[in-house]
């Protein structure tokens, strides 16, 4: 009787059956998962130990996973209108707060206190938004963070 390869991986002269490269597999897909939940919550793009604070008009409000983000008008130094984009936290932490998508609408003026990018372009990552009524939201990741900038 022959033997029979139903599948077999060759990397050089070494095969691999199909039990071991299903585990191959796994090990690699637990390996490359990993990678992204490590950076995922690096704010080594943001100067923690600054906190800005701005009056803004929400131009898109993006809810969404991994993290919600949004885009606002806002006065700059100069007195002159520009945008800005903040990442903010997950929509589950909006919700533990009582916030819902329909809470933000383009043309609300909400009250934002950030942590600036390193790079000094505008924007940055959110750590509180306080709408015209008077509801907050704080962001839990932002506050957990390492105060200070970023070590190279």
């Amino acid at each position: 009787m022959k033997n029979i390869r139903l599948c077999s991986w060759m990397v050089g002269r070494v095969a691999f059956s199909a039990p071991t490269q299903i585990l191959l597999g796994l090990g690699l897909s637990a390996a490359l998962g990993a990678a992204p939940a490590l950076a995922h919550h690096s704010f080594r793009a943001y100067d923690m130990s600054k906190t800005v604070t701005v009056s803004a008009t929400i131009k898109e409000f993006r809810w969404g996973a991994p993290h919600s983000s949004l885009i606002v008008m806002y006065q700059d130094a100069k007195g002159k209108t520009s945008s800005m984009s903040l990442g903010s936290g997950s929509p589950m932490v909006f919700i533990k707060q009582g916030f819902q998508p329909r809470d933000f609408h383009t043309g609300d003026k909400v009250k934002i206190a950030y942590h600036p990018n390193v790079s000094g372009l505008p924007g940055g990552f959110m750590s509180k938004l306080t709408t015209a009524d008077g509801r907050s939201y704080s962001d839990s990741e932002a506050a957990a963070a390492p105060a200070g900038p970023p070590k190279s």
